[in-house]
């Protein structure tokens, strides 16, 4: 059975290592660099496993940020222009959050992609309110 249920497709064809794998390394890796991957835009046909090592790690990523960035902005008065922004990208990063990858290599892929430009804009909030608070 495919990786990927009601597609027949598995992925990309495996014709050697193009990087390192799913493992421990992929925790120790800067997020930054796991969203530019996942947002980038063009072509991005990893294998099936880097697939889900991405998705995993922006899943835990942005459950989180989304948390802390939402405490931040519930912080500021009702009239700062920098909460309104920073709560709607939480809203929208729970919302992919919840959609989940869907069946087939192209839905997990684009779920990957959204999580990435979620995540993204959740660090931009995240960095707008600690400058803004050092102001």
């Amino acid at each position: 059975m495919p990786f990927f249920p009601r597609t027949a497709n598995s992925g990309p064809a495996r014709t050697g290592r193009t990087g390192p794998g799913p493992g421990p390394w992929l925790g120790r890796e800067p997020i930054e660099d796991v969203i530019r991957e996942a947002a980038a835009p063009g072509s991005w046909l990893p294998d099936t496993r880097r697939v889900r090592a991405v998705t995993a790690r922006l899943q835990v990523f942005v459950q989180e940020r989304a948390y802390d960035v939402e405490v931040a902005a519930r912080a500021r008065a009702l009239g700062d222009p920098v909460r309104g922004p920073a709560l709607a990208a939480v809203r929208e990063a729970r919302y992919r959050l919840g959609l989940g990858p869907g069946d087939g290599y192209a839905s997990a892929i684009t779920f990957a992609r959204s999580l990435g430009r979620a995540a993204e804009d959740l660090l931009h909030h995240e960095r707008r309110l600690r400058r803004e608070e050092e102001a």
